[in-house]
């Protein structure tokens, strides 16, 4: 069984049509990428997974219980997390503090959360800056932090809505270790990103959205191939220079 079961999904606002009839599956352990132009509808399939919109229809099913009816606060008690775009820490907190706030949902005692936010805080490379003030952390570290109090919860499902938006190359490659780390450790990760050389790095399978339909699924390579995904999404030349990127790369 799939951790994550996305059926037939489709959100509508009055006439719009943010997403239509949506279906794929997140397999445990796994690292599926979530792509597509700007619009697509890929935040808005995230708020139907986490709880913040309902479905007009469809069904979404996480370890096999039926969540699709559920609020944001029970499907992130149940193990699916997620961060959000733009990033809103706790401004007059330490980077330690905001974290714990997201261990103390697991209702663990002082001594537990402090142990669980070390934790989070060494797997986001963030354990250095936990006692500067959150609200005056550059963005790469604001991201971070998100990821951190995310993973304080003890999510199974990580949801990763655009962690890596506005980062220097330098930053992504730490996000893309953080996210190969967590893997490693046993956590399914669904990962919103437009950075296509980040997500090929670290996806076991690609799901492309455009204008709310799906439009293609499959492993980073057949995605990058597919006609569909160049026309709507990529273009010819960016797909044969990440084609070429990546040839290179497994040629050494």
């Amino acid at each position: 069984m799939a951790l994550l079961e996305v059926r037939n999904v489709t959100m509508k606002f009055g006439s719009l049509v943010a997403n239509d009839d949506v279906s794929f599956d997140v397999e445990k352990g796994s690292v599926v990428g979530l792509i597509g132009p700007n619009g697509a509808g890929k935040t808005t399939l995230f708020n139907c997974i986490s709880g913040f919109y309902k479905p007009t229809s469809g069904k979404l099913f996480f370890r096999g219980q039926d969540v699709t009816d559920m609020p944001a606060y029970a499907v992130a008690r149940l193990g699916a997390v997620r961060t959000f775009q733009v990033v809103h820490p706790l401004k007059e907190m330490t980077v330690l503090d905001n974290v714990l706030v997201g261990a103390f949902l697991r209702g663990a005692s002082a001594e537990k959360a402090h142990e669980v936010a070390r934790e989070c805080l060494s797997l986001c490379q963030l354990e250095e800056i936990s006692d500067r003030m959150a609200g005056g952390l550059p963005i790469g570290y604001k991201k971070r932090l998100e990821m951190a109090r995310a993973l304080a919860t003890g999510p199974e499902l990580l949801m990763l809505d655009e962690g890596m938006a506005g980062l220097t190359s330098t930053e992504i490659k730490a996000a893309v270790e953080i996210i190969k780390g967590l893997q490693k450790r046993g956590i399914t990760l669904l990962v919103v990103e437009h950075i296509m050389e980040a997500i090929m790095s670290v996806a076991d399978k690609i799901v492309v959205l455009d204008g709310g339909v799906k439009i293609a699924e499959g492993a980073p390579q057949e995605v990058v191939n597919d006609e569909r995904v160049i026309t709507a999404y990529l273009g010819a030349k960016f797909s044969q220079r990440l084609q070429a990127s990546r040839g290179g790369a497994n040629n050494g």
